[in-house]
């Protein structure tokens, strides 16, 4: 069979996008577009290993998490090791899952043009079909987003009340269905709330290098991305919050409230993402 060199760096490239797509995705954050594109195009160039002699497992092995660690590296911000590996088991599994459908694929269909070497997929298909078939995935995957997303639409400002030890403060919170922040140790939502607004609740560090090591805020710093670039920010865990709803009040479950220094231009004090959105049915 005659394998083209295009045909196999465009359809590892897609499939190496979308893999690193499901880990930001999955794990709230990380790089822009264009650092996935590059990571994927990273992962792409690793599939020339298929015009290798077959070669032994373990080094196959050794390739394939060479060439993912440095997919997640230049995909994503070093945001510390334990970060690192979170990612890179998640693609991994996300790769074992592709692995495992495109191994029932081979074996029981054996479609014309379908090969597996050396661990790398190769599939005759040609271009303009591979991606209008994305194209067509991608938008069936907005759909299905968008409705389970329809009970809290985006833009939605609501009032939100925040109990830390015995103070507590409300203000007005904007509902951003794109905003998938959490902690990465414990995996809650994050709500990002304005320091003036927090200052009212408890002392706020100057900045993230000044956390106090031991307190009863339990302090974490929060990874963020944004189009403007990226950061960290302080949170603390507050003792409740209560979301005002056309419906009625809900308490939203344990979550963290990140502090930042200004949100928007004055007309929303807080920012709420969907894991916490999804609590306002």
């Amino acid at each position: 069979m005659v394998i083209y060199a295009d045909v196999l760096l465009a359809l590892n490239w897609w499939i190496d996008f979308l893999l690193l797509l499901g880990v930001r995705r999955a794990l709230g954050g990380g790089g822009g577009p264009w650092r996935v594109a590059l990571g994927s195009l990273v992962g792409a160039l690793s599939s020339f290993a298929l015009f290798l002699p077959p070669l032994p497992v373990w080094l196959s092995m050794l390739v394939k998490l060479a060439a993912a660690a440095l997919m997640v590296l230049v995909a994503f911000r070093f945001r510390g090791w334990r970060t690192f590996w979170q990612r890179m088991l998640l693609l991994f599994g996300l790769s074992a899952g592709l692995a495992g459908l495109c191994g029932a694929l081979y074996f029981f269909v054996a479609p014309t043009g379908f090969c597996v070497v050396n661990g790398v997929v190769y599939y005759s298909v040609p271009p303009l079909l591979l991606v209008g078939l994305t194209v067509v995935c991608y938008g069936l995957l907005w759909l299905t987003e968008a409705y389970l997303r329809r009970r809290a639409p985006a833009g939605r400002a609501y009032r939100v009340r925040v109990h830390y030890g015995e103070r507590e403060v409300t203000f007005p919170c904007l509902y951003d269905s794109g905003n998938h922040l959490v902690e990465p140790f414990s995996g809650r939502a994050v709500l990002v709330m304005e320091r003036d607004v927090a200052e009212e609740l408890l002392d706020v560090p100057p900045s993230v290098n000044e956390l106090p090591p031991h307190s009863e805020a339990g302090w974490r710093l929060v990874p963020y991305d944004t189009l403007g670039g990226g950061g960290l920010l302080p949170a603390f865990t507050p003792r409740r919050v209560v979301v005002h709803t056309p419906q009625g009040e809900r308490t939203l479950p344990p979550c963290y409230i990140a502090v930042c220094d200004r949100l928007g231009r004055g007309e929303y004090r807080g920012l709420m993402g969907s894991a916490l959105g999804d609590e306002l049915v």
